[in-house]
């Protein structure tokens, strides 16, 4: 069954990408791998061109269980 999480990563900046996955662990080797929709990624670099090749996920969120955040 999958789940949605969403996955922060710190940079420069702040990005918040909401995935599809099975797990946190599938969620933070998806977004890795750059394997998700960018239309599903909130992030306040938007125009940018530095900052992203130094990025680190540092949260990973189950939505379902943390509907407030």
């Amino acid at each position: 069954m999958m789940k949605t999480f969403k996955v922060i990563r710190s940079w420069t900046g702040y990005s918040e990408i909401t995935v599809q996955a099975a797990s946190k662990e599938q969620a933070a080797h998806l977004v890795e791998a750059g394997e998700y929709d960018t239309d599903n990624e909130v992030l306040t670099g938007n125009g940018l061109d530095y900052g992203y090749e130094n990025e680190t996920i540092i949260k990973v969120i189950d939505t379902e269980e943390n509907e407030d955040e």
